[in-house]
């Protein structure tokens, strides 16, 4: 992609709650109600950093239109990273065909919601209120903002192209809870 006469692989909007702290939370429940893009080379993305600097990070929701194979309609996936010092040290992926196993889809083509509970031992992962993914909690006691991004990402020398590129978010929702409330 070319922006103002230089290359890039990549490019990104980014609304984020960094500076807001009614949306900081370290237990409990996040949603966006969101309607993704559908465009080749979009890279969708809700997601919390913590508040201390990254790593980690939790990928409640992340599309990957820059990958031949990936559907926006029908797939979900999200991601933990971490690490110290600045540096990811391991990834805990998941990728998920949630038409298939879920029966849910048009994620491209109406609002569902995505979201992720956090407590001290779990963090889990929700469409559209169905549990689609659980994990242990890597991260205890950690303070998360939420971030929201269309990135652009191409692979070689695809287009971005087709569809629409834009995500739409109508609401994001947040509950709070003590670490004894799990």
């Amino acid at each position: 992609m070319a922006y103002e006469g230089q290359q890039w692989r990549h490019g990104a909007a980014v609304l984020t709650g960094e500076r807001m702290p009614e949306t900081h939370l370290a237990y409990g429940q996040i949603e966006w109600e969101a309607q993704m893009p559908d465009r080749r080379g979009a890279w969708p993305a809700l997601w919390l950093l913590p508040t201390s600097g990254w790593p980690p990070e939790i990928d409640v929701y992340e599309g990957f239109g820059q990958s031949p194979d990936w559907n926006f309609s029908r797939h979900i996936s999200a991601n933990l990273h971490g690490g110290a010092g600045g540096k990811r040290g391991f990834t805990v992926p998941m990728r998920i065909d949630a038409q298939r196993f879920y029966g849910r889809s048009g994620f491209a083509s109406g609002y569902h919601r995505y979201g992720v509970s956090i407590d001290p031992r779990h963090i889990t992962w929700f469409v559209d209120g169905i549990e689609v993914y659980q994990t242990v909690n890597p991260f205890p006691g950690t303070v998360w903002f939420p971030l929201m991004t269309v990135a652009v990402k191409h692979p070689g020398t695809s287009a971005y192209a087709g569809g629409s590129g834009a995500m739409r978010v109508r609401a994001l929702r947040v509950w709070r809870a003590g670490a004894g409330d799990d």
